[in-house]
């Protein structure tokens, strides 16, 4: 990390307050432009689907899930009512959970049980709007979703964060951390089961496949969201808290199969999708939360966290200085979104600055922060969201409602847990 700049930390009045007026103007935005019926409201916005084998911009309304869906628009102006209580706000945020709820069956079996498309995630939101809406009903309706998933069959190709059993796990976890006790770690054991039989073992370490394979030399992915590096950190967190061998056998060897693809050059892991590189003989390079450095580096972050092990302490400043020299240089391009954009790249020194407790990582993150103040706040432009020729849309991975909740995050991480990190 020594690339980072030295920063002196001054006390102030109220330092990030400015954080906290841009997540309200985006909050006013998201009520303004709900469209209501009776008592549940959705949005409409851009958001990408799949045409005749290609994918295209679609301008619609949203479904339940939390990574692009109501649930997710929700959890942004249930926290953000926390810090300035208003009924309008409040409104919309039980308005768009209603909406979540009255479409969740529409959810395939096979999904349910996921964490950001699925009804774990759900059930997530539910439980912490339950306390920061004051409404007991939400977490009944919570503990009804996951209960009704429980034991549900696991496809093999998903064992991922986004849709699959690694998502799952940490959802699980982070809502037995909500309650307070081990309601559903026979589940997450069993989830954790899955990845484990469905491991690819080798010289390299352990991976898994969790999209099709386009040919016989696509590799296995590295990365949070899909790859290797989401998955190992669910098997570690099952680890501490079942002591069970399997599973810390397991997140040893997916950890393992990313160091061995580690470029120290890039400070990067490689994007083995065929479609981030231009050369097939080359893999690509992605930064974002998703795939690449960021979110990478956000597992390592928690794994030392978890054990104090200084491997991952090493692998996280290698995987933030790889994040952070792309970020000094702005670009007409970037978004904040927090899928893959800035915002998500930024949490990864939020999180370094809390566990780490280096405060010149908060500062690159505020530095972000106070770049899309200038460049789009102030002068009430559209944000850049994470639609891929997209404009502006409502939700949270993809979304103003994401971008909302990073400048939540930068007011008070202390109070607002991370949504791309999530745990107990």
């Amino acid at each position: 990390m020594s690339a980072l700049p030295k920063v002196n930390v001054a006390p102030a009045a109220d330092p990030r307050e400015r954080f906290l007026d841009v997540a309200w103007s985006i909050g006013t935005l998201l009520c303004r432009d709900a469209i209501w019926d009776h008592d549940r409201c959705n949005w409409l916005g851009d958001s990408m689907e799949a045409h005749a084998g290609e994918w295209k911009v679609a301008h619609r309304s949203f479904g339940p899930d939390l990574y692009s869906g109501t649930s997710g628009i929700a959890l942004f102006l249930a926290r953000l009512h926390r810090f300035l209580p208003d009924g309008l706000i409040a409104q919309t945020a039980r308005g768009a959970l209603r909406q979540a709820l009255s479409r969740v069956d529409e959810i395939p079996a096979e999904m349910r049980h996921a964490l950001y498309s699925g009804w774990i995630g759900i059930a997530l939101v539910l439980l912490d709007a339950a306390r920061l809406l004051d409404d007991p009903s939400l977490k009944r309706e919570a503990l009804r979703l996951v209960d009704a998933q429980l034991g549900h069959e696991i496809d093999p190709l998903s064992p991922d964060v986004i849709s699959g059993a690694a998502g799952a796990i940490l959802g699980l976890s982070a809502i037995d951390g909500r309650l307070g006790n081990d309601r559903y770690l026979q589940e997450a054991c069993r989830l954790g089961r899955h990845l484990l039989a469905h491991a690819h073992r080798g010289d390299e370490g352990w991976s898994w496949t969790t999209m099709q394979p386009l040919g016989p030399e696509q590799k296995d992915l590295t990365g949070y969201s899909h790859g290797a590096a989401g998955i190992a950190l669910a098997l570690l967190e099952l680890f501490v808290r079942t002591h069970d061998s399997r599973f810390m056998e397991g997140a040893l060897g997916g950890f393992a199969y990313e160091r061995r693809h580690f470029s120290a050059e890039q400070q990067n892991w490689p994007d083995f999708r065929s479609f981030a590189s231009p050369n097939p003989q080359q893999p690509g390079y992605s930064l974002a939360w998703c795939h690449g450095a960021p979110g990478i580096g956000l597992s390592r972050v928690r794994a030392f966290a978890l054990t104090g092990d200084e491997t991952w302490r090493r692998e996280a400043e290698s995987a933030i200085s790889g994040t952070y020299r792309p970020l000094t240089i702005p670009s007409v391009a970037d978004g904040y979104s927090l899928c893959h954009g800035l915002g998500g790249n930024a949490e990864l020194f939020i999180v370094a600055a809390d566990t780490l407790g280096d405060e010149r990582c908060r500062a690159v993150a505020e530095a972000i922060g106070d770049r899309g103040i200038q460049s789009v706040h102030l002068n009430r432009n559209p944000w850049p969201c994470g639609v891929v020729s997209g404009g502006e849309t409502p939700n949270l991975m993809l979304g103003i409602a994401g971008i909302g909740y990073f400048y939540l995050r930068l007011y008070d991480s202390s109070a607002v847990p991370s949504v791309l990190l999530v745990q107990g």
